[in-house]
């Protein structure tokens, strides 16, 4: 990193430490060189990751599992409106006047 950087790995190194504060310039190489936006340093890191970021939960708050069942459960429901619509009486046809 910090041979990326142009600086020294005992500067670099005071960064990691938190000896020395880089400057939002120095940041923004940093982020850019570990793919990261620059806010990402102002974030809370503290805490346990979201269900968002979890790698078991690739559809964000839901498991492929879920997914599936939401999709079965989908075409249960389409499967009982079919049946519904087709025991619904039939609308009459009204015939057009000749002019």
């Amino acid at each position: 990193m910090a041979g990326e950087l142009g600086i020294s790995t005992s500067a670099y190194s005071k960064i990691e430490r938190g000896v020395t504060d880089p400057s939002i310039g120095r940041m923004g190489e940093i982020a850019k060189i570990l793919e990261v936006d620059i806010s990402y340093f102002f974030q809370d890191h503290t805490h346990p990751i979201s269900k968002a970021e979890d790698h078991n939960k690739p559809y964000g708050f839901a498991t492929k599992s879920d997914i599936e069942e939401l999709t079965r459960l989908i075409g249960k429901m389409n499967q009982e409106i079919a049946v519904l619509k087709a025991g619904l009486p039939k609308p009459a046809v009204k015939k057009k006047k000749k002019a």
